[in-house]
Protein backbone atom coordinates (compact mmCIF):
# COMPACT_ATOMS: atom_id res chain seq x y z
CA UNK A 1 0.00 0.00 0.00
CA UNK A 2 2.77 2.46 0.82
CA UNK A 3 4.54 1.72 -2.43
CA UNK A 4 1.45 2.64 -4.41
CA UNK A 5 1.11 5.96 -2.58
CA UNK A 6 4.79 6.83 -3.11
CA UNK A 7 4.66 5.89 -6.77
CA UNK A 8 1.60 8.07 -7.19
CA UNK A 9 3.37 11.09 -5.59
CA UNK A 10 6.43 10.61 -7.78
CA UNK A 11 4.32 10.53 -10.95
CA UNK A 12 2.50 13.72 -9.92
CA UNK A 13 5.79 15.54 -9.16
CA UNK A 14 7.24 14.57 -12.52
CA UNK A 15 4.10 15.75 -14.29
CA UNK A 16 4.22 19.12 -12.52
CA UNK A 17 7.85 19.58 -13.55
CA UNK A 18 6.94 18.78 -17.16
CA UNK A 19 4.06 21.26 -17.03
CA UNK A 20 6.40 24.02 -15.77
CA UNK A 21 8.91 23.28 -18.53
CA UNK A 22 6.12 23.43 -21.11
CA UNK A 23 5.28 27.06 -20.31
CA UNK A 24 5.53 29.26 -23.41
CA UNK A 25 8.93 30.93 -23.76
CA UNK A 26 7.38 34.42 -23.60
CA UNK A 27 5.70 33.69 -20.26
CA UNK A 28 8.70 31.86 -18.84
CA UNK A 29 10.99 34.83 -19.61
CA UNK A 30 8.43 37.35 -18.32
CA UNK A 31 8.14 39.13 -21.67
CA UNK A 32 5.12 41.01 -22.95
CA UNK A 33 3.32 40.21 -26.16
CA UNK A 34 4.78 43.47 -27.53
CA UNK A 35 8.30 42.21 -26.69
CA UNK A 36 7.58 38.96 -28.50
CA UNK A 37 6.19 40.78 -31.54
CA UNK A 38 9.25 43.05 -31.69
CA UNK A 39 11.65 40.10 -31.60
CA UNK A 40 9.70 38.18 -34.24
CA UNK A 41 9.45 41.23 -36.52
CA UNK A 42 13.19 41.80 -36.20
CA UNK A 43 14.10 38.17 -36.95
CA UNK A 44 11.64 37.85 -39.84
CA UNK A 45 12.84 41.08 -41.50
CA UNK A 46 15.10 40.36 -44.50
CA UNK A 47 17.26 43.34 -43.46
CA UNK A 48 18.25 41.30 -40.41
CA UNK A 49 21.16 39.46 -41.98
CA UNK A 50 23.71 37.06 -40.55
CA UNK A 51 26.15 39.98 -40.31
CA UNK A 52 23.64 42.01 -38.30
CA UNK A 53 22.94 39.19 -35.84
CA UNK A 54 26.58 38.18 -35.54
CA UNK A 55 28.46 41.47 -35.60
CA UNK A 56 25.95 44.14 -34.64
CA UNK A 57 23.67 42.36 -32.16
CA UNK A 58 26.62 40.25 -31.01
CA UNK A 59 24.99 36.82 -30.94
CA UNK A 60 26.96 33.60 -30.89
CA UNK A 61 27.96 32.86 -34.51
CA UNK A 62 26.30 29.43 -34.54
CA UNK A 63 23.05 30.79 -33.11
CA UNK A 64 23.03 33.66 -35.63
CA UNK A 65 23.72 31.30 -38.53
CA UNK A 66 21.03 28.84 -37.42
CA UNK A 67 18.42 31.60 -37.02
CA UNK A 68 19.04 32.92 -40.54
CA UNK A 69 19.19 29.42 -42.03
CA UNK A 70 15.84 28.54 -40.43
CA UNK A 71 14.14 31.78 -41.54
CA UNK A 72 15.44 31.70 -45.12
CA UNK A 73 14.35 28.11 -45.76
CA UNK A 74 15.88 25.56 -48.15
CA UNK A 75 16.89 28.06 -50.85
CA UNK A 76 18.85 30.15 -48.31
CA UNK A 77 17.30 33.37 -49.67
CA UNK A 78 15.10 35.64 -47.61
CA UNK A 79 11.86 36.86 -49.18
CA UNK A 80 11.10 33.80 -51.25
CA UNK A 81 8.22 31.31 -51.07
CA UNK A 82 10.06 28.74 -49.00
CA UNK A 83 10.85 31.05 -46.07
CA UNK A 84 9.96 29.75 -42.62
CA UNK A 85 9.08 32.83 -40.56
CA UNK A 86 9.16 32.67 -36.79
CA UNK A 87 5.61 32.77 -35.42
CA UNK A 88 6.33 32.53 -31.67
CA UNK A 89 9.32 32.72 -29.34
CA UNK A 90 8.95 28.97 -28.93
CA UNK A 91 9.85 28.70 -32.64
CA UNK A 92 12.92 30.86 -32.01
CA UNK A 93 14.03 28.87 -28.97
CA UNK A 94 13.66 25.60 -30.90
CA UNK A 95 16.50 26.64 -33.22
CA UNK A 96 19.79 24.87 -32.33
CA UNK A 97 22.22 26.97 -30.23
CA UNK A 98 19.45 29.46 -29.34
CA UNK A 99 18.37 29.79 -25.74
CA UNK A 100 17.06 32.33 -23.27
CA UNK A 101 20.19 34.48 -23.42
CA UNK A 102 20.02 34.77 -27.21
CA UNK A 103 16.39 35.87 -27.07
CA UNK A 104 17.08 38.39 -24.31
CA UNK A 105 20.14 39.74 -26.16
CA UNK A 106 17.99 40.32 -29.25
CA UNK A 107 15.37 42.14 -27.19
CA UNK A 108 18.04 44.22 -25.47
CA UNK A 109 19.46 45.21 -28.85
CA UNK A 110 16.01 46.15 -30.19
CA UNK A 111 15.14 48.20 -27.12
CA UNK A 112 18.52 49.88 -26.95
CA UNK A 113 19.17 50.50 -30.62
CA UNK A 114 17.05 53.63 -30.64
CA UNK A 115 19.23 55.38 -28.05
CA UNK A 116 22.52 53.79 -29.08
CA UNK A 117 22.87 51.46 -26.10
CA UNK A 118 23.57 47.79 -26.55
CA UNK A 119 24.28 44.67 -24.53
CA UNK A 120 26.96 42.08 -25.19
CA UNK A 121 27.64 39.07 -22.97
CA UNK A 122 25.17 40.56 -20.50
CA UNK A 123 27.08 43.85 -20.18
CA UNK A 124 25.23 47.02 -21.24
CA UNK A 125 27.16 49.79 -23.00
CA UNK A 126 26.12 53.30 -23.92
CA UNK A 127 26.97 54.51 -27.40
CA UNK A 128 29.92 56.49 -25.98
CA UNK A 129 31.20 53.47 -24.04
CA UNK A 130 31.03 51.33 -27.17
CA UNK A 131 33.10 53.85 -29.12
CA UNK A 132 35.77 54.11 -26.41
CA UNK A 133 35.91 50.36 -25.75
CA UNK A 134 36.53 49.74 -29.45
CA UNK A 135 39.29 52.40 -29.37
CA UNK A 136 40.85 50.61 -26.41
CA UNK A 137 40.57 47.24 -28.13
CA UNK A 138 42.23 48.57 -31.28
CA UNK A 139 44.80 51.00 -29.85
CA UNK A 140 45.87 49.92 -26.36
CA UNK A 141 49.13 48.02 -26.11
CA UNK A 142 49.17 44.41 -25.02
CA UNK A 143 50.77 45.53 -21.76
CA UNK A 144 48.01 48.09 -21.14
CA UNK A 145 45.25 45.58 -21.84
CA UNK A 146 46.91 43.05 -19.58
CA UNK A 147 48.05 45.40 -16.79
CA UNK A 148 46.03 48.61 -16.60
CA UNK A 149 42.73 47.20 -17.89
CA UNK A 150 43.27 43.99 -15.94
CA UNK A 151 42.39 41.50 -18.65
CA UNK A 152 43.74 37.96 -18.45
CA UNK A 153 46.82 37.56 -20.65
CA UNK A 154 44.98 35.21 -23.05
CA UNK A 155 42.13 37.68 -23.57
CA UNK A 156 44.52 40.61 -24.06
CA UNK A 157 46.61 38.67 -26.57
CA UNK A 158 43.55 37.48 -28.47
CA UNK A 159 42.23 41.05 -28.77
CA UNK A 160 45.56 42.23 -30.19
CA UNK A 161 45.57 39.29 -32.63
CA UNK A 162 41.98 40.08 -33.73
CA UNK A 163 42.71 43.69 -34.71
CA UNK A 164 41.10 45.56 -36.29
CA UNK A 165 38.01 44.91 -34.15
CA UNK A 166 35.16 46.61 -36.00
CA UNK A 167 32.20 46.14 -33.67
CA UNK A 168 31.18 45.22 -30.16
CA UNK A 169 29.80 41.96 -31.52
CA UNK A 170 33.17 41.13 -33.05
CA UNK A 171 34.89 41.99 -29.74
CA UNK A 172 32.52 39.71 -27.82
CA UNK A 173 33.40 36.90 -30.26
CA UNK A 174 37.14 37.13 -29.50
CA UNK A 175 38.20 33.98 -27.60
CA UNK A 176 38.47 34.51 -23.82
CA UNK A 177 36.52 37.80 -24.04
CA UNK A 178 33.36 37.29 -22.07
CA UNK A 179 31.33 39.11 -19.45
CA UNK A 180 34.25 39.70 -17.07
CA UNK A 181 36.57 41.06 -19.77
CA UNK A 182 33.87 43.35 -21.15
CA UNK A 183 33.11 44.68 -17.66
CA UNK A 184 36.81 45.49 -17.19
CA UNK A 185 36.99 47.24 -20.56
CA UNK A 186 33.87 49.24 -19.70
CA UNK A 187 35.33 50.24 -16.34
CA UNK A 188 38.52 51.42 -18.08
CA UNK A 189 36.62 53.83 -20.34
CA UNK A 190 36.85 56.66 -17.76
CA UNK A 191 40.66 56.45 -17.60
CA UNK A 192 41.40 55.84 -21.30
CA UNK A 193 43.63 58.41 -22.94
CA UNK A 194 44.33 57.62 -26.61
Amino acid sequence: MWLVVLASCTTTDVQLAKDDAAAPTRERLGLTSADEAAILDFLNDCDTTLDVLDNVVGLDSDAADNLIEHRDGPDATCGTGDDVPFLTLDDVEAVPQVGDRTILDILSYIQGSADGTGTWEGVEFTEHEQTVVLEIANEASLEELDGAVGLPSDAAGNIVDARPVGSMGALAEVPQVGESALEKLKAYVATWEP
